[in-house]
C-alpha cells in the first residue's frame, strides 16, 4: 500500500487575534444585514477555517495512521498462514515451522578460513589505494607494520588447520606474497599505483579459488540441513517453503545462498515468490516482516492493477516518469 507520511499527528496552527477579532466583526455585520436580533441565531453551518496548505491536516494525518496499523494488522494475518519459512542469517540457516523456532549455524570454520586468507589481499589495497605513490604518512606506515607482523602469525598458524596440500600451499603463497610486499611498501614507505595493481592481479587466482572453496563448503553444509529439514516435512509444506536470505546490499540474486534457493525451487529470476532477498535487514522479525509485506503487496497488487508485481515497483514510479519528462521536455 502507499507509504505515505509518517510523522505525528500535527495539531492546527493557532490563529492570531486579530484575525479573530476581524472574523467576529464581519459575522456581527452580516447578521444585522438580515435584520436578526443577537438573541435570534442562524441555523446556517458556521464559516469553516481555512485549511494550512503548508501543513497535512490532523485528521488525515490520524487517517493514515490508522490505514498503516490496518495494513500491518493484516501483515501479521498473511504471516500466520505460511507454514514453514527458512531464514539464511549469518551462519545460520533458521527453520520457522508452525510457530517453532530452529536454528543451526552451518557455515563451516573452512568457509571463515578459506575467507580470512583472501581478505588480505584485499585489505592491503583499501590501505594503500589512496594518493598511490605519495609517501605514507606514519599512522599508515605504521598499520602496515602491524599488518606485516600479523601475517607471519597467520602463516604458522593456517598450517595447523589441517588443509589438503594444495590447499594449503595456495594459502601460503597468499600470505608469502602478502609478506614480500608489505616489506617493500615499507622499505620504500610508499607504493607506486603499477606495483599495487601488479601485487592484486598476481594474487587474482589464488583469491578466486579460496572463493570458490569457501562457497562450497557454504553450500554443501546449507544442502545437508535442508535436506534434513525436509524429510520432517509434507509436501504441501516443501511446495510453500519460502526462504528469506539476509544480505548486504550489493550481491542480489549473485549471492551464494540466493543462488542454490533458487535453483532448488526453480526459480529462474534468483529473487521470486519463494525467495525473498532482505536487504541489509539483520534483524530476522524485520526479515520475516518483510516477507509478509511482499505476500500482502502481491495480493494488492492483483486487485488494485491485475499485475502481481506491481506494488514491488515505487507506488509513485509511473507518475514520476511521466513528471521527469515533463520537467526535461525541450522547451
Amino acid at each position: 500500500m502507499s507509504r505515505c507520511s509518517q510523522a505525528n499527528t500535527i495539531p492546527r496552527h493557532n490563529m492570531r487575534g486579530s484575525w479573530i477579532i476581524g472574523i467576529m466583526v464581519v459575522g456581527l455585520l452580516a447578521l444585522g444585514s438580515h435584520g436578526q436580533s443577537p438573541e435570534k441565531k442562524s441555523n446556517a453551518p458556521a464559516a469553516e477555517q481555512p485549511v494550512d496548505a503548508k501543513t497535512v491536516p490532523a485528521e488525515l494525518d490520524t487517517l493514515n495512521i490508522a490505514s498503516r496499523k490496518m495494513y500491518a494488522d493484516a501483515r501479521k494475518l498473511e504471516l500466520s498462514t505460511i507454514p514453514v519459512v527458512i531464514v539464511v542469517s549469518g551462519d545460520d540457516l533458521v527453520l520457522r515451522k508452525n510457530g517453532k523456532r530452529t536454528a543451526v549455524t552451518v557455515i563451516p570454520a573452512e568457509y571463515h578460513t578459506l575467507k580470512c586468507i583472501a581478505h588480505s589481499t584485499l585489505a592491503l589495497f583499501t590501505h594503500l589505494s589512496f594518493e598511490p605513490g605519495k609517501p605514507l604518512d606514519d599512522d599508515r606506515l605504521k598499520t602496515v607494520k602491524e599488518y606485516q607482523a600479523l601475517l607471519t602469525t597467520a602463516g604458522q598458524a593456517v598450517e595447523k588447520f589441517g588443509f589438503d596440500p594444495d590447499t594449503l600451499a595456495r594459502q601460503k603463497r597468499i600470505l608469502a606474497r602478502a609478506q614480500e610486499f608489505t616489506a617493500k611498501v615499507i622499505q620504500d614507505g610508499k607504493v607506486s599505483a603499477d606495483d599495487l595493481t601488479k601485487f592484486c592481479r598476481a594474487s587474482r587466482a589464488d583469491i578466486l579459488a579460496n572463493g570458490a572453496g569457501a562457497a562450497k563448503a557454504q553450500l554443501l553444509a546449507t544442502h545437508k540441513q535442508v535436506m534434513a529439514w525436509k524429510k520432517d516435512m509434507t509436501a504441501e509444506e516443501w511446495a510453500t517453503l519460502t526462504v528469506i536470505v539476509s544480505g548486504a546490499q550489493t550481491p542480489r540474486v549473485e549471492n551464494a545462498a540466493v543462488q542454490y534457493f533458487s535453483r532448488l525451487f526453480g526459480e529462474t529470476n534468483g529473487e521470486g515468490r519463494r525467495v525473498v532477498y532482505a536487504e541489509s535487514l539483520w534483524d530476522e522479525e524485520k526479515a520475516v516482516n518483510l516477507l509478509g509485506t511482499l505476500r500482502l503487496d502481491g495480493k494488492l497488487s492483483i486487485a488494485v492493477f491485475g499485475d502481481p508485481f506491481r506494488m514491488y515497483r515505487d507506488f509513485l514510479a509511473d507518475g514520476a516518469r511521466t513528471a521527469i519528462d515533463d520537467i526535461f521536455a525541450a522547451p
